[in-house]
């Protein structure tokens, strides 16, 4: 078995933004650092200019401390010599204002032109301390810190000499590079971390935003499952229930919340199990009408079986279920409805056309009744002849009743008095086949618009039918019941009962189990209860007898008459 693939976890960063904020936090650091190498910098210079300041002194004093009768060149050029004599210090040079060196740490530079690119005359007549940073092209930069000297305390440089103190910066240039690369270093320690601390930053609040997105969209989710109107299970690869709504109760062995975590082998019927077997590798959804036993039945449900999958690889498959038994009904209904209209009217002209030589037949037989007058074998032929015809006329006058669409005159009437009025009329076939006939009526009954000669009508063809399945005796029970939108009458018997096959073939035309039926009597009691807006329905058992409802709807009382 292949090993699956681990799933991919994908934070949506823009790299333009990491890269912005790294070089905004590196241009921070470096200016920075920059400060810090600046001041550095100003520090070492500022440690320089002192240093050459209190050498410029130690030099002038000493100058002023010269003995009678020495020479003064001499002198000069000792304590100059003397006064180089310091670390890190290159050379010190005395010149006049013209630039010519009058004395020199290095004494093969005398008389040599040294500072003609300055103001000479102004720097030998300021006491202010100058310095400037020049290139060795012997080796490290030097450092000169210079002004004019005076031989008079606390005077100017009256004297038009100026001492320049030339450092070496060879150990201040040394210093300088390993600080640089340390701060190159410690700049560049400080940008990646600082990077680190950004990406980390965005990894966080990525990490978050899709933390709470994945709360929202599985609330979401959650939700939907829930009050989706149709039933949905999902199942893992494993074969187990990783989730399931209540309306796939109808679908469980059990309660949905105790399916979670469950093999779907053991709590879904097998038809389900098949088709989602069949799902397995296909490309597209698998879709069948099922049909599951219930307490009220046999339910049809429609389902949709589709496998899902993660990378190519097949992660488990979903199923969604809806109840489509009232449809599937509704729709064999306006099958059915179509049929009989198509009967009905084939029916109809077939009728018309019988119904003219049928009343010839009767005269004729009639005709050869009188002439054969005196022959009792002759006229008890011509009897059968007229009732035959007779019988066949009411079967057609039936047909045409049955095919013509029912005219209704309305009209205020009690429900209950129709029904006894009905109930008398089969009093005699009642007593006759010894069936007890029991009239209920509930409370709170008010009149109905209909007519009342098609509501007899169809209250007639099902008594009828009631006595005729009770020949060795019974119950015929009737109960009148109101209902929140309608007025029911339930009519029930204790007789044989209709066979399973044949209950969905009850309002068939010309459909009977009846040697002496004719067929209609349902069909004809279907048409007038769909005439007044209200249904019949017929539930029946072999054996246990039959219950016929007739729902009439309520209707408002108008105020006002037209």
């Amino acid at each position: 078995m292949p090993e699956k693939k681990k799933r991919k976890v994908r934070f949506d960063i823009s790299v333009w933004v990491v890269i912005s904020a790294v070089a905004v936090l590196a241009v921070i650091l470096g200016m920075m650092l920059l400060m810090q190498f600046q001041h550095a910098q100003n520090q070492a210079r500022m440690l320089l200019i002192d240093k050459g300041t209190t050498l410029i002194h130690s030099f002038e004093s000493g100058l002023r401390l010269l003995p009678e009768q020495t020479e003064e060149d001499f002198y000069l050029q000792k304590l100059l010599m003397e006064t180089a004599d310091q670390p890190d210090v290159d050379y010190l040079t005395v010149t006049d204002v013209k630039g010519h060196i009058l004395a020199d740490s290095d004494p093969s530079m005398l008389g040599l032109p040294y500072g003609l690119d300055l103001d000479m005359k102004k720097i030998a007549q300021s006491r202010d301390i100058f310095w400037r940073q020049t290139a060795n092209p012997e080796g490290a930069g030097t450092f000169e810190v210079y002004r004019g000297i005076s031989l008079k305390p606390g005077g100017t440089g009256d004297s038009g000499r100026i001492v320049y103190v030339g450092f070496n910066m060879a150990k201040i240039e040394k210093a300088s590079g390993e600080d640089a690369l340390r701060t190159a270093g410690t700049a560049l320690v400080l940008v990646l971390i600082g990077s680190l601390a950004i990406v980390s930053l965005f990894l966080v609040q990525a990490y978050r935003l899709a933390r709470v997105s994945l709360s929202r969209v599985t609330v979401f989710s959650d939700a939907l499952v829930k009050n989706m109107p149709i039933a949905l299970l999902a199942v893992d690869r494993q074969g187990k229930i990783t989730a399931c709504n209540e309306q796939a109760g109808g679908l469980l062995a059990g309660a949905p919340a105790e399916a979670v975590g469950q093999e779907a082998s053991l709590v879904l019927p097998g038809p389900l199990m098949r088709l989602l077997g069949d799902a397995h590798g296909r490309p597209g959804p698998v879709e069948a009408d099922i049909g599951l036993p219930s307490e009220d039945g046999e339910q049809v449900w429609e389902v949709v079986v589709a496998a899902f999958a993660d990378d190519e690889d097949q992660e488990g498959k979903i199923l969604l279920a809806r109840n489509v038994t009232g449809v599937r009904q509704m729709e064999k209904e306006v099958v059915r409805s179509r049929h009989l209209n198509a009967i009905a009217s084939l029916a109809a002209g077939v009728a018309h056309e019988i119904r003219n030589p049928l009343s010839s037949i009767k005269g004729f037989a009639v005709y050869f009744k009188k002439r054969l007058a005196g022959n009792p074998e002759d006229e008890e032929t011509a009897d059968i002849m007229i009732a035959e015809t007779a019988r066949l006329n009411r079967v057609i006058s039936q047909l045409i009743e049955f095919a013509r669409p029912p005219a209704l005159k309305r009209e205020t009437a009690d429900l209950e008095d129709l029904v006894r009025q009905t109930a008398r009329l089969v009093q005699a076939e009642a007593e006759q086949n010894a069936v007890a006939v029991e009239i209920q009526a509930g409370k709170g009954l008010s009149p109905a618009e209909v007519d009342p000669d098609k509501v007899r009508q169809a209250l007639l063809n099902i008594f009828l039918n009631a006595l005729q399945a009770m020949r060795g005796g019974g119950r015929l029970s009737v109960a009148l019941k109101r209902r929140e939108e309608s007025v029911e009458i339930e009519v029930s018997d204790t007789g044989e009962g209709i066979r399973r096959e044949n209950l969905s073939r009850i309002y068939d035309p010309y459909f009977t189990s009846k040697p002496s039926g004719t067929g209609l009597g349902l069909a004809v009691a279907q048409k007038i209860m769909d005439a007044h807006g209200g249904a019949i329905q017929v539930e029946s058992r072999e054996g246990a007898g039959t219950r016929v409802t007739l729902r009439f709807p309520l209707v408002e009382k108008k105020g006002t008459e037209e």
